[in-house]
């Protein structure tokens, strides 16, 4: 797993955050969910995942406090990079 994955990680994340409702939001968030499960991660990394999905559920759509949502969506994306590069790595 390297850039190449990170990137389309962060390009779905995109997708479903800026989705008008989460019908729409529901497609990119279960290609995230396949990744998630298909991908061969760290223990660690897998838990980080697994907090973005979350956090990408609750900011898609039209929800109430999205910005601080989105902020939680951008931390997550925070610690995951540095992940996947040093997977990427070894």
């Amino acid at each position: 797993m390297g850039k190449c994955e990170f990137d389309e990680i962060e390009a779905l994340v995109n997708k479903a955050i800026s989705a008008q409702n989460r019908e729409i939001a529901n497609e990119f968030i279960n290609k995230l969910d396949l990744m998630k499960r298909t991908l061969n991660l760290q223990p660690y990394t897998t838990i980080v995942f697994c907090e973005l999905l979350s956090s990408v559920k609750a900011a898609s759509g039209q929800v109430k406090e999205k910005e601080r949502k989105l902020y939680t969506v951008n931390q997550c994306l925070n610690k995951l990079k540095p992940l996947i590069e040093e997977q990427e790595e070894q």
